[in-house]
């Protein structure tokens, strides 16, 4: 049997991982009839359907989904060969793509990862910046290789870890005067504030109109509270004791499970075994961290 076609192959999974033919012939730099040559012909070699056009974007079939496992998987492979080939046998290449809570990957993420990256600068690290529901359908589509979140993905397809619970508090100025109805949201798609007020017993929530204030920035709005322009609704561990800010006590804390997801498959390479080591590592002692600060201020 002749082997797939790599230009193929490479056309299927950028459609599965851009969620449409238009965006994926922009990344390959092809004409959308050259794409969809592409695909059909692979569709043909293999005599089955593995993307099914909408008016929404592409989707992938089972058999769309197991292909794109194929393809991570042989992806891990070479990343894997070429490492092995390059200077040492303890180099590594590649690109990790990462997407999720803005409360972890940036702050605790990144330093974690640094270290690494300094020693393989053949390795490279992409954040994507996905909405907390969305990240498990960019895992699932392959655009990012680990993804964060405050859900669990309920999808054979991809690996569920939790690594902890993120403990959610109000916060307000220590120095300024309180607008106690304006409250500091990342953007109108954040829902963190209204679920936490409507978890709230009765008498603790906020009498009147609402007001919610966006500052498209996830350190911003620490800053925006410091400042007296609102309260908000914020992981504990992400408020530093330098800050001019309190916690409202009479707000009960709500607590989320955080996960990380990435797609299940039969091979991964080394490359995604020690990304997923030091991610899992990191998140993992900051909420373990978290979590035992706000045991001992219970205990006094």
């Amino acid at each position: 049997m002749d082997p797939l076609s790599q230009d193929q192959l490479q056309a299927f999974a950028a459609v599965a991982r851009a969620g449409s033919f238009t965006r994926a012939a922009g990344v390959l730099h092809l004409s959308q009839p050259a794409l969809s040559r592409r695909i059909t012909a692979l569709e043909q070699r293999l005599e089955t359907t593995l993307l099914v056009r909408g008016r929404s974007g592409a989707g992938l079939t089972e058999a769309g989904h197991r292909l794109l496992d194929f393809v991570e998987a042989q992806r891990a492979l070479e990343e894997e060969l070429v490492g092995e080939l390059g200077p040492t046998p303890t180099s590594y290449r590649g690109v990790v793509r990462i997407a999720g809570l803005s409360s972890l990957v940036p702050p605790v993420v990144l330093p974690a990862l640094a270290p690494f990256l300094r020693e393989h600068p053949a390795v490279q690290v992409e954040i994507h910046r996905e909405l907390d529901r969305q990240v498990v359908a960019a895992v699932v589509a392959g655009r990012i290789d680990f993804g964060i979140s405050q859900n669990d993905s309920n999808t054979p397809s991809v690996v569920d870890v939790l690594l902890g619970d993120e403990e959610f508090v109000m916060v307000e100025s220590r120095l300024h005067h309180v607008r106690r109805n304006v409250f500091l949201d990342v953007s109108p798609s954040d829902p963190t504030t209204e679920l936490f007020l409507a978890s709230q017993p009765a008498h603790v929530r906020p009498r009147g109109r609402l007001i919610r204030s966006f500052l498209f920035d996830e350190p911003g709005i620490l800053l925006g509270v410091e400042l007296g322009l609102g309260r908000a609704v914020k992981p504990r561990h992400t408020v530093p004791s330098s800050a001019s800010v309190r916690v409202d006590p009479s707000f009960v804390p709500q607590s989320k499970p955080v996960f990380l997801h990435y797609r299940r498959q039969g091979y991964y390479g080394r490359l995604h075994q020690a990304i997923r080591a030091r991610i899992e590592a990191a998140v993992r002692e900051r909420l373990a961290t978290s979590a035992k600060r706000t045991r001992k201020r219970g205990s006094r």
